[in-house]
């Protein structure tokens, strides 16, 4: 794989994962917000189903963005991000940081999600 290549998973990996979890918190709050507000009243809209779409569309996404990462660590096994050229040793250091970005992201999505999905969204405070 060309060292090109590597960069552009590399920041897909390091960046993705974060913007989807981002916005899944952005689309699931507004979701929730349209589901409890007065268009409740009119067009029943429920809360459940676009909670469960985010899940998986967002779940999906993460974990791609997981898989990139691992793919650029393990492509550069050999090379010391202390040690090693630039490209390749920066390449490999923020590969380790997206694989664990990318964890953190999907455990905060899921568990926001299921939360929503899980409890009572619309009650009055």
């Amino acid at each position: 794989m060309t060292t090109r290549r590597l960069i552009f998973l590399q920041w897909a990996g390091l960046l993705f994962g974060g913007a989807l979890w981002a916005a899944s918190l952005v689309i699931g709050y507004s979701a929730t917000v349209v589901a409890c507000g007065e268009a409740q009243l009119v067009h029943r809209i429920p809360n459940d189903p676009p909670q469960i779409a985010i899940v998986i569309i967002a779940g999906l996404g993460i974990l791609a963005a997981e898989a990139a990462a691992v793919t650029v660590f393990r492509r550069t096994r050999g090379v010391s991000y202390s040690h090693d050229d630039p490209p390749l040793g920066r390449v490999r250091f923020l590969a380790i940081a997206a694989m664990a970005a990318n964890a953190i992201f999907f455990t905060g999505m899921l568990l926001a999600e299921l939360a929503t999905i899980l409890d009572v969204p619309c009650r009055q405070a």
